[in-house]
């Protein structure tokens, strides 16, 4: 305020350029992922699909064998898990804990989509259509986990 108790024009122009603002930062933070995006019933993965995005696979695993002890049922633990294990080379293990995603959800589109991958890397074809045509039960063909695992087929 000044002496005269007035607020000056440049702080309440600065307050409503604030307020005016505040909507449009809040949604680019909620486009670019807040930690609820990164969670999976009440678990947060952000760390882990950083690892693994970044191709740190070793470093993924110990992380999600360890959020495993606190969460052991988390179907999306173990697909992160698989996935690591099959981008490391471990197709024995990868194919385990694909099919431990599988038992706890079995319309786990990602899972179908990896355990394809995973068939086509072991020579299983024939297995790896038979997780698209699931897929396609699921999402239809213009679901992404659809689309990239019949390109992979295809290619």
């Amino acid at each position: 305020m000044d002496r005269n108790g007035e607020t000056p024009k440049m702080i309440k122009a600065c307050a409503v350029m604030m307020m005016l603002a505040a909507p449009l930062l809040a949604s680019n933070a909620f486009a670019m992922g807040s930690s609820d995006s990164w969670s999976s019933e009440g678990t947060d993965l952000s760390a882990v699909t950083e690892l693994v995005d970044t191709g740190m696979y070793d470093m993924a695993i110990d992380k999600i064998e360890t959020m495993l002890e606190e969460d052991p049922e988390n179907a999306d633990l173990y697909n992160y898990l698989a996935y690591s294990q099959r981008k490391m080379g471990d197709f024995d293990s990868a194919a385990q804990n694909y099919e431990r995603v599988l038992m706890i959800d079995p319309e786990h589109v990602g899972a179908l989509e990896y355990q394809g991958e995973l068939f086509l890397q072991t020579g299983k074809p024939e297995m790896a259509q038979e997780n698209l045509a699931r897929l396609e039960q699921l999402c239809g063909m213009d679901c992404e986990e659809y689309k990239t695992l019949a390109s992979s087929i295809t290619n």
